[in-house]
């Protein structure tokens, strides 16, 4: 099942009346970025929500500012705009702390044109003392508000109560065979750009301020006849280059994210090279048992060095990278861009492969002729699969003592290069 078979309810309002605090007590955990400063959550996030036997996708866009026009401002109010076309519902959270403001009246005005069904959220009505707020809403002339505590989980049963009654009984299940993607990187290396190279759309915001990204959303993508689900991630920076708690938030939903895909795709600037933190989060993917492959962006900007010869580069300052698929592309001309769903594609195949017994066995006894293996007296007994995604094996010697480190590297380079698991990271258990 993908999102656009599902009924999509948008949530829309002015910055800092609790969109994404709604979002969260919907969804169940702290899917958006939630603070009390205003323009927190720029992209457009979705999520599948099952409430009651009915099922819907929730979308939480960026706040709507009408007299701002500084280019960001522009691209969140585009992103909007753009959340507000695709729903079939819309929730529309006002401040009742605050009351009715004109950004409130112009955004009403707004929806109000619109053939889109509505329904008046006022947040922030905390306790029942402070209940009679809501009723200044219905000058607005938006119907009957819906008063809500997003931060005390209150009103919201009834308000999704009265939403899903207008949709159908969904028989579809969620498609489960979708490969979860998560796009990495560091800030401003063309994560959004791949994603809308990808949609030839505009899903993500892109802008040359670094950073622009800082939620992890969710794209349904075929290719192919093969679905994918994209996460497109804020940048992880190290943490001593974290400067707002946005950002920090930000790098570690992009972490939540590479835990919840089955493959990993890190974007390098070509233009840049190989950084440190791109390491890191090399390096972070590996450790979380992450299939990966590494795209290197911004090849329209090669001057005369060749595809070999860079990844002999970036190998050269982070040998890891010999195990992992490396594609050169750009999200600006779209070299090479649906190329990289192939890699990503074979890459999550190799991680879930099942290894036959039969060849299991073949392998046990060329690992037995390697010659540090032989040099060493070291005689392996077997060899078992234990798992998948990612692969995991038990070797039984009962020399496992005189398995050193570097005997132990060895054995895993062979294991991968004998089962043909480029761009997957292998763990391999030594034991009696």
């Amino acid at each position: 099942m993908t999102k656009n078979k599902l009924i999509k309810i948008a949530i829309v309002g002015r910055p800092n009346v609790g969109k994404s605090s709604l979002f969260n007590a919907i969804v169940g955990d702290r899917r958006a970025i939630v603070e009390p400063r205003s323009g927190t959550t720029r992209d457009r996030l979705y999520a599948d929500i099952r409430w009651k036997d009915r099922e819907f996708t929730l979308i939480d866009t960026g706040g709507f500012e009408a007299k701002l026009h500084d280019d960001m401002t522009e691209l969140i109010l585009k992103q909007l705009h753009a959340g507000i076309e695709e729903a079939d519902m819309i929730l529309f959270v006002t401040d009742g702390s605050v009351g009715i403001t004109p950004q409130d009246t112009e955004l009403a005005s707004r929806l109000r044109k619109t053939s889109k069904k509505i329904y008046l959220v006022v947040n922030k009505i905390d306790d029942k003392s402070v209940s009679g707020r809501a009723l200044e809403f219905f000058s607005l002339g938006l119907a009957d508000p819906y008063s809500v505590s997003a931060t005390h989980n209150t009103g919201i049963d009834n308000l999704l109560d009265r939403a899903v009654a207008e949709i159908g009984q969904s028989a579809e299940t969620p498609n489960e065979k979708a490969v979860k993607v998560a796009i990495v990187g560091r800030p401003n290396v063309g994560k959004s750009s791949y994603l809308n190279a990808l949609l030839k759309e505009e899903r993500a915001i892109v802008h040359h301020i670094a950073g622009t990204t800082r939620d992890a959303t969710d794209t349904d993508f075929n290719y192919k006849g093969k679905d994918y689900i994209l996460i497109d991630t804020a940048g992880i920076r190290h943490d001593l280059k974290i400067k707002e708690s946005a950002d920090f938030y930000g790098s570690v939903r992009s972490k939540e994210a590479i835990k919840r895909a089955d493959v990993a795709m890190i974007i390098i600037d070509g233009y840049d090279g190989l950084r440190e933190d791109d390491g890191r989060v090399i390096d972070f993917v590996i450790k979380s048992g992450k299939a990966l492959v590494v795209a290197v962006n911004k090849w329209d900007l090669n001057e005369g060095v060749s595809d070999k010869k860079c990844k002999e580069m970036l190998i050269k300052k982070m040998n890891a990278i010999r195990n992992y698929p490396v594609i050169f592309m750009s999200c600006k001309t779209k070299k090479n861009v649906t190329t990289s769903l192939d890699a990503i594609w074979s890459a999550y195949e190799r991680s879930n492969a099942i290894i036959a017994p039969e060849k299991l066995s073949d392998i046990l006894e060329s690992l037995n002729e390697l010659g540090e293996v032989r040099y060493n007296n070291i005689k392996f007994k077997s060899i078992r699969q234990e798992s998948a995604l990612p692969p995991e094996f038990t070797v039984v010697s009962k020399d496992v003592n005189l398995i050193k480190d570097n005997m132990k590297r060895q054995i895993e380079n062979f294991l991968r290069s004998e089962l043909d698991l480029e761009g997957v990271p292998i763990r391999v258990k030594f034991t009696k």
